[in-house]
């Protein structure tokens, strides 16, 4: 009776701990797709860190809506902002996703012409600049931030200046801009405004 009953609690046990390993199984694999569902659309590295924005982050933009309220986006770790060779040029590129307390958000910045690797600081037009139209001269920028969760049309500036820099391999900006065209949605984002500092 007391060999029956040890036989039954040891075939329980074995149940039970294959159940737990199924359970556990199905959960990484649901959780590595949800990892892939959700980049997909997402270009640039996912938004790291967590908590409320602060010194720490590597890109800390502020965002305020036309009725005064404001959202801070961020991202903890340097993202990568290479000069990539377009046909129309090279172009310093930055592109990455951003956490704030409501949603996340895509950012890119995108000078008109390369970042030298080494540089003094200089001040850049937020008023964008033509699509195609080559530029050997560093002198705009423009910056588009879309919203996720869910997804919706992106914010382009209009209007503003960026203030960056480059050395030892990081480049480091100032963002004060606004974002032009028509009002969004009743809290989107008219303007931008913070600092990033991302490895060049």
């Amino acid at each position: 009776m007391r060999q029956a009953l040890f036989g039954t609690r040891q075939r329980t046990a074995i149940f039970v701990t294959l159940l737990a390993a199924a359970v556990l199984f199905v959960a990484m694999v649901g959780y590595v797709g949800w990892l892939v569902i959700d980049s997909i659309g997402a270009p640039g590295p996912p938004a790291t860190g967590s908590g409320p924005c602060g010194s720490e982050d590597a890109v800390n933009l502020q965002l305020v809506s036309a009725d005064g309220h404001t959202v801070q986006a961020c991202t903890r770790d340097r993202p990568p902002c290479p000069n990539v060779a377009l046909p129309d040029g090279s172009r310093l590129q930055l592109n990455t996703q951003l956490r704030s307390a409501s949603r996340r958000y895509i950012l890119l910045v995108e000078f008109d012409a390369a970042l030298p690797a080494e540089t003094a600081e200089q001040t850049l037009d937020l008023a964008g600049f033509p699509p195609g139209e080559p530029h050997s001269t560093l002198s705009r920028a423009t910056i588009e931030l879309t919203p996720r969760d869910p997804g919706e049309l992106g914010y382009t500036t209009g209007s503003g200046s960026l203030t960056v820099s480059s050395t030892h391999g990081v480049a480091r900006g100032r963002i004060d801009g606004s974002f032009g065209g028509p009002t969004g949605p009743v809290g989107a984002p008219v303007k931008i405004a913070g600092s990033f500092a991302c490895n060049h």
